[in-house]
């Protein structure tokens, strides 16, 4: 029997990708930042990705990881919470018109009805707002601001309250940006990945990658900039990206394009990753 969507369940292993926070750097108009943090917004959320890092290439801190961060919360946020966790600010001025990511956590209207998980936030003491037209109330001492899980159970009109962390079904990703080298931000993972054009063809290493993914409980990929490839990325930050990561593989052999963008790599890459679980196991 296939899963039902509200219960697709959360990753066995920990899945985290890093992307440069120069990800919208080149980009001009703030609707086309916008619509590129979206666009892998949906391809992390699709393919069930926990962690979303953003590391400086330069380490030079710069405002478009923040940016990215503050869509990257807002879209992780269910949709009637919003208005009351992100105040009106001209950098969220386009978010409005990104497509939801319409996660498990994060229900359609109508569903009141039928047993889901929702996203709840915790407005005061003892007080959930969970989208339901009215205050949930609870005996956990939980602080203002608190996100939790809210299980709904329409037959026995109980709502039961769980941590993000112990949720069974798929809560979305969460974004940080990290500071680091990335050789350090890497070096506690048991699988680490490295994309580039200058990697070995994908399917030479599929055969290791699979052996190594079958134990790993955690698993991150990187992927580079526009302007600067890991390789490159690496030099920068003075380390040999061949001994930090366990994997430097090219997706697209022979590609017929001059560059492949970030988010079209992040796209086929999970694709790439999610067919390999699936074919030979999670």
């Amino acid at each position: 029997m296939p899963t039902r969507f509200e219960e697709v369940p959360r990753r066995k292993r920990r899945l985290d990708v890093l992307l440069p926070s120069s990800l919208t750097a080149e980009t001009q108009h703030l609707r086309e930042k916008t619509f590129r943090v979206g666009l892998v917004a949906r391809f992390l959320a699709a393919f069930r990705v926990d962690n979303l890092i953003i590391y400086y290439e330069d380490l030079e801190p710069d405002k478009n990881a923040e940016f990215i961060k503050e869509v990257m919360d807002y879209l992780n946020t269910a949709p009637y919470l919003r208005r009351k966790l992100f105040p009106l600010k001209p950098s969220l001025r386009y978010a409005g018109l990104l497509p939801p990511l319409n996660i498990p956590t994060h229900p359609e209207v109508g569903s009141e009805n039928t047993f889901h998980y929702r996203e709840g936030v915790v407005v005061s003491q003892g007080r959930i707002d969970a989208g339901l037209g009215r205050l949930i109330k609870t005996k956990k001492p939980l602080k203002k601001g608190t996100r939790v899980i809210v299980v709904v159970n329409p037959e026995s009109g109980e709502f039961k309250l769980i941590s993000r962390k112990k949720s069974p079904v798929y809560t979305g990703f969460k974004t940080a940006i990290v500071p680091e080298r990335l050789d350090e931000i890497v070096a506690h993972y048991e699988v680490k990945i490295a994309t580039s054009r200058l990697g070995k063809p994908f399917h030479e290493l599929a055969q290791p990658l699979v052996s190594r993914l079958s134990t790993a409980k955690s698993v991150c990929i990187a992927f580079g900039s526009a302007k600067r490839g890991l390789y490159d990325i690496a030099k920068l930050q003075n380390f040999n990206l061949d001994k930090v990561f366990d994997f430097v593989i090219n997706v697209v052999p022979e590609q017929g394009v001059r560059t492949i963008r970030t988010e079209e790599a992040v796209c086929i890459t999970l694709t790439t990753i999610s067919a390999l679980e699936l074919l030979f196991g999670r």
